[in-house]
């Protein structure tokens, strides 16, 4: 099989220089031809063998690895630790998550047909997606593994598959396959995996990979894009993936080989994709690549793609920071808007400030660690952004940062209100005693206008094996407690040192990323894949249910009991969401209390709801017909305009409504129509009608149903 896709078939349609105030960016069409189709059932069972170095590249490059070991040195310096210091993070007071599903990543022996555990790469690169049906797929470098939750088995056949059966590969010398992402398609009901291939000009590629179907064990169409696509002596690292109105995205970064950091990256790279042509199997690849993206002429680095927080996003926001700095507190925010389809989209670029300062994080701390080697410990690598959602007008995103008050590495949770002009402000996520890094962030909200959300993440100490936690930040503003969801087994020990050849003491590898997705379907349930040591020293994953404390906004209106229809009332009861509660009536704006104005049969009331968090709901209520139970008497009686007089008609019959006035004089027939059998009830208004005493009178052919005196005031 032909494995390296010709640069014939990419076809280079528009090659662009835009330019914006501060800003500019540089844009290129492409065409990608289908490589092959993928069979996860059709997948023989081989040995995978691959011999990878264990000193695995930071992203970015040893020479990168070497310079942040600087900033961290610099950073311990400025910021020591301080394990009696308060940890500077919220109070608790939001309500915590409950946990329910839990597993791990198993494969069942042949042999002996036990579970056999699955070790992660180094790094694990953690990243999962959940169907509305289900199926939990998980990857880990360098394979993919889909569970079940419905049968809490494995959902492939072959139990799980590697990324170079993904990518096609069939021969024995295998390329490095790494780096997985997830994203679920709800709209489609299909999965998208993307990882990359290599990690020189001549050889780095990023694998596209898309489901035909809901089911994993089904074929998948494949495609791959240039990792070197200005044709540059570049290649392409660190992808994050995103869904955004009819298009998919793809961030990487752009690496030169051989280069120290300074001058090693070069630029950070955005990939539009429609997505419909990928799911197809006839159609190439629609493509835009956005590149040179600058802020005064300055490449804006590691750009983070911006998920919307139910699958989808309205417009593609993409958000980056000064990622290496000890301390710094800008942020950039970056949207595309239009789709491939309709026309030619654009960039944008706004700058915010931060009212909290976040830095290069210190690495996580394990019993064995050297504290005072700045280069020991799990690695935290920089602050990038490492997660984002977009909720109705507002960002939430995290990253890892040094915590000054602490000196140890803390999550950071920032808000990005007002997105034209960037108002961010943000908390640290933070304890005195444990390190957290590799933060995710789901939404959790069921009303439009919640911004609660579940924050996972890895944790290590001293005295806590590497393990996964997680904390719930509530429509208050507040945090829940930090849950601890799994505690780890042992320390991670894979490093060799390079000079003793023993181990102990050293570097590993932490993230480079966590899985976390809500299941769109069961809006209060979240899914995360997180990093954790094993009792032999190994690193693998494991999946958590986390469930969301929310309990709704529930609004029910209860109506009064009385039969005249002009005096209907609606009385309102309010629980979940943050009290006070404020009330609004559009009929009645004066009234702000629980008691709606009075309706008549036909009238309907508008209630405006809000909690203390701002969050508003409408809701509507309308006038039922509620049968008397006594004579029948029109109401009110006297009047000044509107009446309401029920009767009983025995079957369905034409009836004649007519107004006398005391002399007996025919004034107006007001209603001459086939009503129904059994309770029925007259609404009319009297306004044409001067003052004084009338007669009013129902016949159904010659037969009087009602005669009734009423008094127009």
């Amino acid at each position: 099989m032909k494995h390296l896709l010709s640069l014939c078939c990419l076809v280079g349609l528009n090659f662009s220089l835009i330019a914006q105030d501060h800003t500019s960016y540089q844009t290129k069409k492409y065409s990608i031809q289908q490589k092959t189709t993928v069979h996860p059932k059709q997948v023989s069972p081989t040995f995978d063998a691959a011999v990878y170095n264990l000193e695995a590249p930071t992203p970015g490059g040893n020479s990168m690895k070497a310079y942040i070991t600087h900033k961290k040195e610099l950073a311990r310096k400025r910021f020591p630790i301080k394990t009696n210091a308060p940890a500077a993070m919220k109070k608790a007071q939001a309500s915590n998550p409950s946990l329910g599903k839990e597993f791990g990543l198993t494969k069942r022996s042949a042999v002996s047909g036990d579970l056999i555990q699955l070790y992660g790469g180094r790094p694990n690169d953690n990243t999962l997606a959940v169907s509305n049906e289900g199926i939990v797929l998980t990857a880990m470098n360098s394979f993919v593994y889909a569970y079940n939750l419905n049968t809490d088995t494995t959902a492939l056949e072959q139990e799980r598959i590697s990324l170079k059966s993904m990518a096609g590969w069939t021969e024995l010398t295998s390329p490095n396959y790494f780096d997985p992402k997830l994203i679920y398609d709800e709209e489609y009901d299909r999965f998208i995996l993307v990882f990359l291939k290599d990690n020189a000009p001549s050889n780095n590629q990023i694998i596209v990979c898309f489901s035909t179907t809901n089911d994993p064990d089904d074929p998948w169409n494949v495609y791959e894009l240039p990792g070197n696509p200005l044709d540059n002596n570049r290649w392409t690292d660190f992808p994050a993936l995103a869904i955004s109105g009819e298009d998919l995205f793809l961030s990487g970064n752009l690496i030169v080989p051989g280069e120290p950091w300074q001058i090693g990256f070069d630029g950070s790279i955005v990939w539009q994709i429609e997505r419909s042509t990928g799911y197809s199997t006839t159609d190439d690849l629609n493509t835009k690549l956005y590149s040179d993206i600058k802020y005064d002429d300055e490449y804006i680095r590691n750009l983070h793609i911006v998920r919307g927080a139910d699958g989808v996003a309205d417009k593609q926001y993409m958000l980056s920071n000064r990622n290496f700095d000890i301390t710094n507190d800008t942020i950039f925010v970056m949207d595309i808007t239009g789709n491939l389809s309709e026309g030619d989209p654009t960039l944008n670029i706004n700058l915010g400030i931060s009212d909290l300062k976040y830095g290069v994080p210190p690495n996580g701390r394990q019993e064995d660690t050297d504290t005072t080697d700045a280069s020991s410990g799990l690695q935290t690598n920089d602050a990038r952004v490492l997660a984002a959602i977009k909720i109705n007008d507002q960002i939430q995103f995290v990253s890892n940062s040094m915590n000054p008050a602490t000196g140890l590495s803390s999550i950071y949770h920032g808000t990005i209100e007002n997105l034209d002009a960037p108002e961010i402000t943000a908390n640290f996520i933070a304890s005195n005693i444990r390190d957290f890094g590799y933060p995710n962030i789901a939404w959790t909200g069921k009303e439009d206008c919640d911004i609660e959300t579940i924050i996972a993440f890895n944790h290590t100490s001293p005295t806590d094996y590497p393990g996964i936690s997680c904390v719930y930040y509530g429509n208050d503003k507040t945090y829940s407690e930090i849950i601890t969801m799994k505690e780890g087994d042992g320390y991670v020990d894979r490093f060799a040192n390079s000079s003793s050849g023993t181990y102990g003491n050293g570097y590993e590898r932490w993230g480079d990323y966590f899985g976390l997705q809500r299941k769109y379907n069961e809006g209060n349930k979240v899914y995360s894949f997180g990093y954790y040591g094993t009792e032999n020293n190994k690193n693998t994953g494991w999946c958590n249910e986390i469930i969301s404390p929310d309990n709704d906004i529930a609004i029910s209106g209860v109506r009064s009991n009385s039969s005249g229809l002009c005096q209907q009332t609606i009385t309102i009861a309010v629980s979940g969401g943050i009290a006070p509660y404020s009330y609004s009536w559009k009929e009645d704006p004066t009234n702000t209390t629980v008691l709606s104005p009075s309706m008549c049969a036909g009238d309907s009331v508008t209630l405006e709801f809000s909690d203390a968090t701002g969050c508003i709901l409408t809701r509507i209520y309308h006038a039922e017909i509620i049968a008397s139970t006594a004579a029948s008497k029109p109401y009110p009686n006297p009047f000044t305009d509107q009446v309401a007089i029920q009767f009983q008609m025995t079957e369905k019959k034409d009836i004649t409504v007519s107004i006398f006035n005391v002399q007996g004089k025919l004034v107006h027939v007001i209603y001459d129509k086939e009503v129904k059998a059994g309770q029925n009830e007259l609404v009319f208004s009297m306004a044409p009608l001067t003052t004084g005493e009338y007669f009013l009178k129902i016949h159904s052919g010659s037969k009087e149903i009602l005669t009734e005196r009423i008094v127009k005031l």
